[in-house]
């Protein structure tokens, strides 16, 4: 299957570092134009370096968590790039909050970051998208939205957003049946600056989690993770409103089936 991305106008937060970049650099050599997000220059500069013909691609250094700046975002992306036909996004971070009991204050920032900044991309841009009656959202969750396999309030936005992606995916799929939102939950991946890196997926402690939580034994690399997203990103995702991608090596506890045979 060849999957053409051609003509097609991209977005994607967090594109600066980690996943993030990869999903820009797949969108782009597919063939769409895309512009992405981050809150570090620097970070942009690296993802433009591993681009083609960056004349159509529209790198932009704003903090998204802001609710100030969505909207000024939005009519940045219009006058400067265009009409948005895949929304892809992919910003979250635990922040470093452990406690679970830790203050509301804490919580609600977890909640902001990981799933209302992300709803309130959608709002603005999905508009154009029943327009044209043609869309692509894809929201990056987590492994960490079905199993306990980070912090809670990390857990429980990541939960939202894969319920959200759900449901409001099948309500698009009764309204404009050519604008579709999926999401896609990572396991275990090696990034450069994430909590698995070159340097810690090297760790005792890597080997253990690898051993006890993973049915594969190992983590998945970027390229496993970024095929489905330009397949979900494209016409052939036409019958996948509201669908759940999973591609974290057997992590998720209810693929494997072995636990509960023995």
């Amino acid at each position: 299957m060849k999957i053409s991305l051609k003509n097609k106008k991209a977005l994607v937060t967090g594109g600066g570092t980690g996943i993030g970049q990869y999903i820009v650099k797949a969108l782009s050599e597919a063939g769409a134009s895309v512009a992405f997000t981050s809150r570090d220059k620097s970070s942009l500069k690296s993802t433009m370096k591993m681009l083609k013909n960056h004349s159509q691609h529209f790198p932009c250094q704003i903090d998204l968590s802001n609710k100030k700046n969505i909207s000024k975002f939005k009519d940045l992306i219009k006058k400067k790039f265009g009409d948005i036909d895949i929304l892809v996004n992919n910003i979250g971070h635990t922040l470093n909050i452990k406690d679970p009991f830790a203050p509301i204050d804490k919580w609600e920032k977890t909640m902001n970051l990981n799933f209302f900044t992300s709803v309130n991309l959608i709002n603005k841009f999905i508009g154009s998208m029943k327009r044209k009656n043609w869309g692509r959202i894809i929201n990056i969750t987590s492994v960490a939205g079905m199993e306990i396999s980070g912090p809670s309030t990390f857990n429980a936005s990541k939960a939202a957003l894969t319920a959200y992606s759900k449901s409001v995916g099948r309500a698009l799929a009764i309204q404009k049946k050519n604008v579709v939102m999926t999401a896609v939950a990572p396991g275990v991946i090696v990034t450069k600056k994430g909590h698995w890196n070159f340097k810690t997926s090297k760790s005792t402690h890597a080997k253990n989690y690898l051993k006890n939580r993973t049915a594969l034994g190992r983590f998945g690399t970027m390229e496993e993770l970024t095929g489905i997203i330009v397949f979900l990103s494209s016409d052939h995702a036409s019958f996948f409103h509201g669908s759940i991608i999973h591609a974290d090596g057997g992590h998720s506890k209810h693929y494997m089936s072995d636990t509960y045979l023995k």
